[in-house]
């Protein structure tokens, strides 16, 4: 499953039997594809330092970090990653 809204993806979730098939970089494929269709040339989206599989995906996609910041949307005391990625038309 993946969400987005303009140019922010808020969720990308691929069950734990299915994973390392492929199946995220497909959605996220989609994702991009679906932003790019919108003209967003920017996409955004963001993980906790604690999520290192998610970390190793979206760096291999070529999302770079743009800022960490405390998780002040659910208060968990975790610590946010920002990713970014330039998409070419």
């Amino acid at each position: 499953m993946v969400h987005w809204a303009h140019d922010f993806v808020h969720a990308l979730h691929v069950p734990a039997a299915q994973q390392r098939k492929g199946i995220a970089r497909a959605l996220m494929a989609f994702a991009e594809d679906g932003m790019r269709a919108d003209g967003v040339a920017l996409a955004r989206l963001e993980t906790d330092t604690f999520n290192t599989q998610s970390q190793g995906l979206y760096l291999a996609l070529g999302y770079r970090e743009a800022g960490r910041y405390p998780d002040l949307e659910w208060h968990s005391g975790f610590t946010t990653i920002l990713y970014v990625k330039t998409l070419s038309p």
